[in-house]
């Protein structure tokens, strides 16, 4: 069997458990002939065991059953964490769902995916085996590129772009950001390198929104108000982990965060327009009304 179609079955697999709540072998063995991943073959229970084995193994997922004899998922919590395991099940079930819809590519329109996925791959195998990166790369700003070494220490996702972080070795080993499409050349060495002991991914892009970093930028509170649609977007969408809804009235409503103003938070302030609005504090406040009045002046030239 071909891997897709191995991970086809896992992906159906969830989501048939995932929308029943719970299910009998039974009836799952119903379902399952009644799609195209059956091969032809019944769903015996050597391969169901096997699948729920896979599942756990891969996506930390755990399918049990209880005493009625109905199979459920045990911790649902893990289909809605932060994990990479949930972003790996989200990603197969698209790429499933997608495979199933070649008949109607022309209909479906996706979103580019910028330049540097080809360095996906050096880069795990840099984080796994602790190995520094020679690495060329070129700024926006830059007209030509550099070379440096790097201490990969992870991987990050945001608006489509993938995002290394790492010691920068030829900048006093300072934790540096790098856009993976801005890379030029990149190689695996077998120098190595020991990760510090007290680093979190997690932990370290927790009081951020986004990938810009800084520490002249120190976490803290904030408030949004929110106006017409943006309500309900910003409800079923949190900007941010730390995202609470403090304040709800007929006109608005007022969502508190932790975290550093950098860059990133205020450019996604600055795109929601008139229906988002910073309460607190007043420095960002002010910050977000220079830009408006700058991109004002900028249409009221002739």
């Amino acid at each position: 069997m071909r891997t897709t179609d191995t991970f086809r079955q896992y992906t159906w697999l969830i989501n048939v458990i995932q929308r029943a709540g719970r299910i009998t072998f039974e009836r799952l063995s119903d379902q399952w002939m009644k799609n195209d991943i059956n091969e032809d073959k019944p769903l015996s229970r050597t391969t169901f065991y096997r699948l729920r084995q896979s599942i756990e193994e891969m996506f930390g997922i755990r399918i049990e059953c209880n005493s009625q004899y109905q199979y459920f998922i045990s911790n649902p919590e893990s289909l809605h964490d932060n994990s990479t395991e949930k972003w790996m099940w989200r990603t197969l079930t698209v790429n499933s769902i997608l495979l199933d819809a070649l008949s109607v590519k022309d209909q479906l329109l996706l979103e580019d995916v910028p330049a540097g996925l080809e360095y996906l791959e050096t880069i795990i195998s840099s984080i796994k085996c602790s190995h520094i990166l020679q690495m060329k790369y070129q700024k926006f700003s830059d007209s030509e590129s550099y070379s440096t070494l790097i201490e990969p220490y992870c991987l990050k996702l945001f608006h489509q772009r993938w995002y290394l972080l790492g010691k920068n070795k030829n900048k006093k080993n300072r934790l540096s950001i790098y856009a993976l499409d801005r890379i030029t050349k990149l190689e695996e060495t077998e120098q190595t390198f020991e990760l510090d002991p007290d680093f979190c991914a997690d932990n370290f892009f927790k009081n951020y929104f986004g990938v810009f970093i800084g520490d002249d930028v120190a976490p803290t509170r904030i408030v949004l108000r929110a106006y017409g649609k943006m309500i309900p977007l910003i409800r079923t969408l949190p900007k941010h982990i730390s995202q609470k809804e403090i304040a709800t009235t007929d006109s608005y409503s007022d969502f508190e965060y932790y975290l550093a103003p950098t860059f990133d938070f205020q450019q996604e302030i600055l795109k929601e327009g008139h229906e988002l609005e910073v309460i607190e504090p007043q420095s960002l406040r002010k910050k977000i009304h220079s830009e408006l009045k700058t991109t004002l002046k900028r249409y009221q030239k002739k």
